[in-house]
């Protein structure tokens, strides 16, 4: 996967005008703040909020393909982005429920970890946050949304190198600690 661009750059080719007034050429402050000379616009682009879980189902763990850009074929956990006016927890159950049409048991919080997704020429700042929780069924499993393949695996049998996501692979990695080693 290719890295993304500096941040900075890409805000002058995203930012060319201000969003409030039009004047060409904002400042850019840093790697996060846009400032309008003409109208004192001050515009600050801030770490988006995102969520995955990882989700066991008889101590097998359920793991994603993705469907499209950034990482499409590579590993993933279901999740996403949280909506507005929405819990972290909230919008993860609504996330598996949109990707896997299934439901899940209670989170078990595990880490977080920063991250950069490059969607649409557009570098996004997010901070992951990732769960474990069980799926008790998974009659109505299907992929869907951004979902290429779902896979059921033995957690030890997997690369975290597979993973689309440096945030992911830290995760992957913490999971496997807190599960100790393989099963002779």
């Amino acid at each position: 996967m290719t890295p993304p661009l500096p941040a900075t750059a890409l805000l002058r080719a995203v930012f060319r005008y201000c969003p409030r007034c039009g004047v060409p050429e904002p400042n850019i402050i840093g790697d996060r703040q846009l400032q309008c000379p003409a109208c004192g616009l001050r515009f600050f682009f801030n770490t988006a909020a995102a969520a995955g879980a990882f989700i066991f189902h008889h101590e097998k763990l359920l793991l994603c393909v993705r469907a499209h850009e950034p990482g499409k074929g590579m590993l993933d956990v279901p999740g996403g982005f949280i909506e507005f006016d929405e819990t972290i927890e909230d919008g993860l159950r609504r996330e598996i429920a949109e990707e896997l049409h299934i439901e899940v048991g209670d989170f078990h919080y595990l880490m977080s970890a920063p991250n950069d997704y490059p969607y649409a020429g557009v570098p996004y700042k997010t901070a992951d946050v990732f769960f474990v929780c069980e799926a008790h069924s998974l009659d109505h499993l299907r992929p869907a949304d951004d979902v290429a393949e779902i896979r059921l695996t033995e957690p030890h049998t997997v690369d975290a190198g597979q993973f689309a996501f440096a945030s992911a692979r830290r995760a992957f990695t913490a999971l496997l600690a807190t599960l100790g080693p393989a099963a002779s």
